[in-house]
């Protein structure tokens, strides 16, 4: 339970960074328009402050190798890759 419990604040940074990238990338922006989708928060960020924020989703690995957490580790890659696969499958009406 400690691994979970000292993962789960950096699960949550990523879902939130996901969610952030998800919403002002500008080719789901351009499907749901093409879907007559109404979305009322366009979110705009530059290709480098996306890109820096990708790059930030690495960063919890940081603090979990020197805590010698590496149970922690896997388990913050196979939530990143399932938050990432959910906000991709979710319509851009969700997102």
């Amino acid at each position: 339970m400690n691994h979970l419990l000292s993962t789960l604040p950096f699960i949550i940074y990523s879902a939130l960074i996901i969610l952030l990238l998800a919403k002002s990338d500008p080719r789901r922006a351009q499907l749901s328009g093409k879907t007559r989708v109404n979305r009322h928060n366009n979110v705009s960020l530059s290709p480098a402050s996306r890109k820096l924020l990708a790059l930030s989703l690495l960063l919890p690995v940081i603090p979990l190798a020197i805590m010698s957490n590496y149970a922690g580790i896997l388990m913050y890659a196979g939530a990143l890759t399932v938050i990432g696969w959910l906000m991709t499958e979710l319509p851009a009406s969700v997102v």
